[in-house]
């Protein structure tokens, strides 16, 4: 587990009581607006769940998938995410909020506890995020807590929604275990 000044990131696997932040999340047009994936319907919602509760029996371990908590009144409002490459040395981060929870800054607190954590805990070499370029909140936060963008990648992700096949741009930011050291 790791907080935050407002959140807890639990660093558990989820379990059948956390189907009701995941199908908030994944069920929601405008939440999953800049993910790949399409929205969820229950079934759906219950093998991701599964999914991500399973990665946490693999060995080694490569996804972190976490719920976000209030501290103060224990309020599951989004998830957050380490994917890590042992080959490159660099943990991927991400997150989703219930949208009543957005423009509170808890995007940036999240980011920034993502960071430390891979940083600290994993010990990786660098940390990268990719989001939307329409995204602008997402990217916004993660200039914020110190990353860079490295790449613009053109129709890069594959967006499946309605059974449509869409090509989305796609932004690349990150951040340096040494530039990280400097900028604390």
């Amino acid at each position: 587990m790791t907080e935050t000044e407002r959140l807890i990131l639990i660093m558990r696997p989820f379990n059948k009581d956390d189907l009701d932040i995941i199908m908030g999340l994944y069920s929601n047009d405008e939440i999953m607006r800049y993910m790949p994936g399409d929205v969820m319907d229950a079934d759906k919602a219950q093998m991701h769940l599964d999914k991500v509760a399973g990665d946490w029996e693999e060995t080694p371990q490569v996804n972190f998938e976490m719920a976000v908590i209030i501290k103060d009144n224990q309020e599951k409002i989004g998830r957050s995410r380490i994917h890590l490459d042992y080959e490159t040395d660099t943990a991927m981060i991400g997150w989703l909020l219930l949208k009543k929870e957005w423009g509170k800054g808890y995007a940036s607190e999240m980011t920034r506890a993502l960071i430390d954590y891979s940083f600290d805990v994993l010990n990786v070499h660098r940390v990268c995020a990719l989001c939307h370029p329409e995204n602008i909140a997402s990217w916004k936060a993660l200039e914020k807590c110190g990353m860079r963008r490295e790449a613009y990648y053109r129709q890069k992700c594959r967006y499946v929604k309605n059974d449509n096949i869409i090509w989305e741009d796609e932004l690349e930011y990150a951040i340096l275990k040494t530039e990280r050291q400097i900028r604390h």
